[in-house]
């Protein structure tokens, strides 16, 4: 029997789905048309089984957001009690580091929309990470204090208003490849990476609600 784990994300797009092998093999990803995950989202994943038993699900992945809130919320509500329901392991990936690419030179932005009229943004530097949500023109100042006049700055995810305004106050914008689609295809490739959290209900949503921290990484 194949080993397969499913991805879904409702963060950053509508609702959708992935099943990948260990080995990265025999992907099967899609999206749904309109934003109806509620009333689909069991028979959505049934549909992208495609026939193959449930059994062979053997671990899930969720983007925890920051994201769009009521897909965010759908999503891993159905991750963490599809999980929970069959003892299976739950990885949880921020909605940063499924839009931005691995090895991305620092110093590196990852940015997606928030609730509604707010962009989060994450900026890595070599010594600390920024998390900072807001308007665009706040969240491109907040990291522009950070950098040095005519740095370079790669940037993932949407990026609309925020890159202008970078470069309005002299930083240079490398825009990185874009993630797979959907979004769930580049989440289930990250996720084969990462260990599962402890339990599924240590998964918590990331509703982008912080107005500004600093950690290390």
């Amino acid at each position: 029997m194949s080993e397969l784990l499913l991805a879904l994300d409702g963060a950053l797009g509508p609702f959708s789905a992935a099943l990948i092998a260990p080995d990265g093999s025999g992907t099967h990803a899609a999206s749904l048309a309109r934003n109806d995950a509620l009333e689909r989202g069991l028979s959505f994943v049934d549909e992208l089984l495609a026939g193959r038993p449930l059994a062979e699900i053997r671990t899930v992945a969720v983007t925890v957001g920051p994201g769009t809130f009521t897909g965010l919320r759908i999503a891993l509500s159905f991750a963490k009690s599809f999980a929970f329901a069959r003892g299976l392991p739950l990885v949880g990936l921020s909605s940063y580091d499924v839009v931005e690419r691995d090895g991305a030179p620092l110093p590196s932005a990852a940015f997606v929309t928030g609730r509604s009229g707010l962009v989060c943004g994450r900026l890595r530097l070599a010594s600390e990470t920024i998390v900072h949500c807001g308007s665009t023109g706040a969240v491109a100042e907040a990291f522009a204090q950070r950098l040095q006049r005519g740095a370079t700055l790669e940037c993932a995810g949407v990026l609309e208003g925020v890159a202008s305004r970078l470069g309005e106050l002299g930083v240079i914008v490398r825009v990185s490849i874009p993630a797979e689609s959907p979004p769930a295809l580049a989440l289930a490739r990250k996720a084969l990476r990462r260990e599962p959290a402890p339990s599924p209900h240590h998964v918590r949503a990331d509703y982008g609600s912080q107005i500004y921290c600093a950690e290390q990484p």
